[in-house]
């Protein structure tokens, strides 16, 4: 019978207990602070032993499942691992994981009572962090190292030239650069390129390919971020582990790799058989999995004092979500490493919001919070980006112009989707709506002539788009949502409709929208003229957004908790 672990299941701080896939991927994201490095050395202190388990903070139990007998235990071992005699009993090691049988065994029969022990552990998993992976591929081998089972990844290329091949190609597909393991030379390194010069049968090495062989730049001499991709790579490609730790693997990557990273460590998981638990920062590298086979489970970790609470994202949840193109093909999904969230109707909306918060703390003593601001392509899609993040956990706001109350279908959605009952909304709503769209704005017959000869251009010039758009509305009907459109409250009529619509704007904060009582965008700032990226472009190339108090106060409201 063959020997299997997996982890069943994680139990965070805060007392939420998360399933996770026992052949599958388990990412773990969140912002700064959040405990998502420490999740994992957490996990490895509560599988060692009861004692280590009292030094984990964010994570406070783990439950495993380990199958297969000390017979069976002993056969992986020797198929697995190199043998070393000493004393009366065996010695294994495995990459730089060593242990006696008498110890190794005591430890498979001890681990019924919860725990893999203190030599277990360095066998069945591998704990991935940042200076760990890029050892590996520095780490040079004797020549002539053909051991039945190699105790280095670098060594197992050695006795198998398929297998080098296939390393060296996945080096080329993510860095353009191909990868030859030195033979003839006391130490052998793996090196950046392909030796120029004609490779000699194996028992007849030449001088001149040993010296094409040494002119070759050392792997382990390159950049951090390819030494810790390739070594993570290769520890996967060479040896089986059950469970697999990983933190930061898109550390020094640039956007491409990450992804290329996250697609292929999907891949090898599922021929390998490993469950893995990943530490990321990175949007590019969790899109990379989720494009790969595994099945890929997010915990997201939020953190309130010494309470690290976490959400978890399905699997089924992750996949539905990536595949809708706004979320696809946008940053929203950055958010997921932000305390909070705030969704905006354009980048334009962003840009501006952006370089407001930039002015307060740069100029008014607030303190930089932690928040992104994205955008979510239109109206009709704010309430897509805002449901999507609330489902992952993430404290999300929508900051939408005054314009957004006009449409009633719309509006519900984009309460609905933050979480508000609509009933109360939709009565507020209608008790200011009805006065505002039986408003009719008066436009005297006799200035229409004036403003058409101030509008269109000369007979020699083309009709052009921004011409067409200013003639049809100077000859529109406008009601009284064309007024408050560009000023908010001010233009809502007085007594009973503009006391529901006040009350409906702070019932709006409480769900977390943030509607402008002043209008449109450009009502923060009248003295640009213009509209859109035009506008905004103009504003803060002028840096008249830091004049703005109305601005700024509607910043302090998005990003006050």
């Amino acid at each position: 019978m063959a020997i299997d672990l997996s982890i069943s299941s994680i139990t965070f701080s805060d007392g939420t207990r998360i399933a996770t896939p026992a052949k599958g991927i388990t990412v773990i994201v969140g912002p700064n602070n959040s405990g998502k490095t420490a999740s994992l050395n957490d996990l490895m202190s509560c599988l060692a032993s009861e004692h280590t388990k009292r030094d984990a903070v964010v994570v406070r139990d783990v439950a495993f499942e380990l199958s297969g007998t000390s017979e069976d235990f002993h056969t992986w071992l020797k198929l697995n691992a190199s043998t070393e005699l000493g004393g009366y009993q065996e010695n294994y090691r495995r990459m730089g994981a060593q242990g006696s049988w008498g110890q190794l065994n005591h430890d498979w029969e001890y681990a019924s009572s919860g725990y893999l022990g203190a030599y277990l552990p360095g066998f069945l998993v591998l704990s991935a962090d940042v200076d760990s992976r890029s050892g590996i591929v520095g780490s040079p081998v004797s020549a002539g190292y053909m051991d039945e089972v190699p105790a280095t990844p670098v060594a197992f290329l050695y006795q198998d030239g398929e297998l080098e091949a296939e390393f060296s190609k996945i080096s080329e597909a993510a860095f353009g650069k191909p990868i030859t393991l030195q033979r003839l030379s006391s130490q052998s390194y793996l090196r950046v390129g392909i030796p120029d010069a004609e490779v000699p049968p194996i028992n007849r090495p030449t001088k001149s390919y040993a010296s094409a062989e040494n002119a070759l730049p050392q792997l382990g001499r390159q950049g951090h971020g390819m030494r810790s991709f390739l070594g993570l790579v290769l520890a996967m490609l060479v040896q089986s582990y059950f469970v697999i730790t990983i933190d930061e693997p898109e550390a020094f990557l640039h956007p491409p790799q990450r992804r290329a990273l996250g697609r292929l460590l999907s891949q090898l998981a599922i021929r390998n058989g490993s469950q893995l638990f990943i530490a990321t920062h990175d949007t590019d590298f969790l899109w990379g999995l989720l494009d790969g086979p595994s099945e890929v489970t997010v915990v997201r970790l939020s953190r309130e004092g010494d309470v690290n609470h976490a959400k978890q994202i399905s699997a089924e949840r992750a996949k539905l979500l990536w595949t809708d193109s706004l979320l696809r093909y946008s940053r929203i999904f950055d958010g997921l490493f932000y305390d909070r969230v705030v969704v905006a109707e354009s980048d334009s909306d962003c840009r501006f919001f952006a370089a407001v918060l930039d002015d307060l703390v740069e100029n008014h003593d607030v303190a930089q919070p932690d928040v992104l601001f994205v955008p979510a392509g239109g109206k009709d899609r704010i309430h897509v980006a805002v449901a999507a993040l609330r489902s992952v956990g993430v404290d999300v706001v929508a900051a939408v112009d005054f314009d957004m109350l006009r449409d009633e279908q719309g509006f519900r959605r984009l309460v609905e989707s933050a979480g508000g009952g609509w009933g109360e909304f939709e009565q507020l709503r209608n008790r200011f709506a009805t006065a505002v769209s039986s408003k009719r704005i008066a436009k005297p017959i006799s200035g229409l002539r004036k403003k058409l000869e101030e509008i269109l251009p000369d007979d020699a010039l083309d009709l052009d788009r921004d011409t067409s758009k200013a003639v049809a509305a100077l000859f529109s009907f406008k009601d009284g949502w064309e007024a408050v459109k560009q000023t908010g409250l001010e233009d809502v009529p007085p007594g009973e409709p503009y006391a529901s619509c006040e009350q409906l704007l702070k019932k709006l904060v409480e769900v977390g929208v943030h509607v402008s009582p002043h209008g449109e965008l450009e009502s923060f700032v009248k003295g640009v003229g213009g509209h859109g990226p035009k506008w905004v472009s103009s504003v803060l190339a002028e840096g008249r957004h830091r004049d703005s108090v109305k601005a700024r106060d509607f910043v302090r409201q998005l990003i006050a908790r």
